[in-house]
């Protein structure tokens, strides 16, 4: 059964794809592996209540900062809300602005920039050196120029920003206008990650990208022209895709020069379930067929060069992935904004939702919901972790590796059992495709120290 789904996909498989290797990655699954059953990795707020609330959790990070190094990194997020309308793929948190668009941004922005005031005055965070300022949502760009400057100015202003920060927005074409693309590089933006989605025109449509694909390509080539480094999302699982679809929005979107590409497979959720279903895109089997289309997406990338820095995300040499990749470097991570999540040492908290966030007075705390310690065995866990997310186990991590399991089998056997992971160069292992895919299921592999 499982050879005749593949035979049948793959049969009319565009030239140059290695289904080979494809085969191999989905005749290794076995359980717990079923490509029905993948789960996204969560964050530690998501897997178990909070600690603390949201005045705690503050009480907490102030102490945390009052002892922070002033020569250790971090990273800035900032999370803005708003779109021109709301894509049914899209499971980020974010919205359209009724009336009063303008007023409702210059609040909101307001407001973050009084957010962060206030935590630049926690500790030496003012002085630790800032490795990227990150926007995004939402669409950032749908704030217009103004806005934009004023967040830049305050973050320039707050915090040690210097030549070698990386600053990154996330936008979408339509936004993505050449005076935008002036002001961004006029604001020091130097990468941008674009949502993409599918190039295919029937499918840009069923799917609310109003730009056609003509546009996207030219958006690609002016940013890349600026000396950008240009990052993409695609999406797997949108009405009437097509492997054939599927793989020459790849090729394209490669000799278009981009740098990353990040894959993700649509998700159904109680907001977009009835598109979903309008759209066929309920039926039980659906997951395989994404599976097999991810797989092509990263048999592809990887015969073009592209490694993972990411799980999801493939990447040149360019593409550092800076924002997206903070655990790796011990960094920690300052979110600012409606739901933005950070950490600090051992401390993750989250922001409340945008009523909520608006409502909060931050000459006294920053909007947070809660807050929450990672314990002794997440700690532990903690380096693996991070390493799986990251898409490499370096060598160093195989002792960890072969403890932390609730089963009879160490992990590193099980997981190469299913060819999630294969040993690499450095004597340890990186993430298969498979890995890829079941990366969240292999988080929650980690049971035991």
């Amino acid at each position: 059964m499982q050879e005749q789904l593949f035979t049948t996909f793959f049969h009319h498989a565009p030239p140059g794809l290695d289904v080979d290797a494809i085969r191999a990655q989905w005749s290794a699954l076995r359980p717990p592996y079923d490509v029905r059953q993948w789960v996204l990795p969560l964050p530690l707020w998501a897997k178990r209540p909070y600690d603390d609330s949201g005045a705690q959790a503050w009480g907490q990070l102030r102490q945390e900062l009052t002892q922070a190094d002033h020569d250790k990194p971090f990273c800035l997020y900032l999370h803005i809300p708003f779109c021109a309308s709301k894509c049914h793929f899209c499971d980020c948190y974010s919205f359209k602005l009724g009336a009063y668009q303008e007023q409702h941004i210059q609040r909101y922005v307001d407001q973050l920039c009084a957010e962060l005031r206030l935590w630049s005055q926690q500790g030496n965070l003012h002085r630790c050196p800032v490795s990227t300022v990150h926007l995004g949502g939402g669409t950032p760009t749908f704030i217009g120029a103004a806005a934009l400057e004023q967040v830049a100015t305050c973050c320039r202003d707050c915090f040690a920003v210097s030549d070698a920060t990386e600053w990154a927005l996330e936008s979408t074409v339509a936004d993505l206008t050449p005076t935008m693309i002036r002001v961004m590089d006029d604001l020091g933006f130097r990468r941008l990650h674009l949502g993409v989605q599918s190039l295919q025109p029937d499918i840009r449509a069923a799917i609310g990208r109003r730009r056609p694909s003509a546009e996207v390509l030219q958006r690609i080539a002016d940013t890349l022209a600026l000396g950008w480094v240009v990052s993409v999302d695609m999406v797997c699982g949108l009405p009437g895709q097509t492997l054939a679809g599927w793989v020459a929005d790849l090729h394209t979107l490669l000799a278009a020069g981009v740098d990353g590409v990040s894959l993700y497979e649509l998700l159904v959720y109680p907001q977009n379930q009835k598109w979903a279903a309008q759209q066929g895109l309920t039926k039980p089997d659906r997951h395989v067929t994404n599976y097999f289309l991810f797989q092509a997406g990263a048999a592809l990338l990887a015969a073009h060069g592209f490694g993972k820095n990411l799980f999801n995300h493939w990447a040149n040499g360019r593409d550092a992935n800076v924002y997206f990749t903070f655990p790796t470097r011990h960094e920690d991570c300052l979110a600012v904004g409606t739901i933005g999540d950070g950490v600090f040492g051992q401390y993750h908290y989250r922001h409340g939702r945008y009523a909520a966030y608006l409502r909060a007075d931050m000459t006294q705390q920053p909007g947070l919901e809660g807050g929450l310690r990672r314990t002794a065995v997440e700690n532990a866990l903690q380096p693996l972790t991070t390493a799986v997310l990251a898409g490499t186990i370096p060598p160093a991590l195989l002792p960890a590796l072969q403890r932390a399991t609730a089963h009879s089998a160490t992990l590193q056997a099980q997981w190469q059992s299913a060819a999630l992971i294969t040993p690499d160069a450095s004597g340890g292992f990186t993430l298969t495709p498979n890995g890829a895919w079941f990366a969240g299921n292999m988080l929650g592999d980690m049971l035991v120290v």
